[in-house]
């Protein structure tokens, strides 16, 4: 009981003065991310995430008034990686989308972009992990010459309630990277113009 009342009190401090934006991680369960038995589509692809973005801290809102931060290009990374690992059958990190030279030797024949969208939640006054959080997953998919091929668009959702998150803060922010994953592998899986 002391210290709930010591963690409601530093809580509600905290939000009296700063407004406090905690750090928290999408990183997802990368066990989790496999294609249900599919063997992968055999293509060579590449995919680019400009430094920028690697470095970008997101802040969306969290509960009791506090926020939360993290690194949704960062987090995700390996994810994206293991999704196109189980959708295709060779994938290549791409440093500079405009070197010809860099995408002619990686011999790619497909280039994939991603866009990374956040939002978080709750209504609790007292804790402030967020309950509910989404990630969208935006694709741009051009073929090696830059020809835009098609733009796949996912999301994600994930919940949680305060027994769930009290181990780990992270919890609603990593069940929406795993499904934002889940759903980002069957839309690969299934779209006919990146089967072509």
């Amino acid at each position: 009981m002391i210290k709930f009342l010591k963690f409601v009190s530093a809580a509600v401090a905290c939000t009296v003065l700063f407004g406090c934006a905690h750090p928290i991680s999408m990183t997802p369960d990368l066990a989790k991310v496999q294609a249900a038995g599919a063997t992968p589509i055999a293509k060579s692809v590449g995919y680019h995430i400009s430094i920028a973005n690697r470095g970008l801290e997101v802040t969306t809102p969290g509960g009791g008034g506090d926020k939360v931060r993290y690194f949704p290009y960062k987090d995700l990374e390996a994810g994206l990686y293991k999704v196109l690992s189980e959708v295709f059958s060779s994938v290549t990190k791409i440093d500079d989308p405009k070197n010809d030279a860099e995408l002619k030797k990686s011999g790619i024949t497909m280039l994939i972009v991603p866009d990374i969208g956040t939002t978080s939640s709750s209504p609790s006054l007292v804790t402030w992990p967020p309950t509910k959080f989404s990630v969208t997953l935006v694709c741009t998919i051009t073929d090696a010459d830059g020809k835009l091929i098609q733009n796949l668009s996912v999301t994600g959702e994930g919940a949680a309630e305060f027994d769930e998150f009290k181990s780990n803060h992270s919890l609603t922010a990593q069940r929406a990277s795993n499904d934002a994953l889940a759903k980002l592998i069957s839309a690969l899986g299934n779209a006919a113009e990146v089967r072509r």
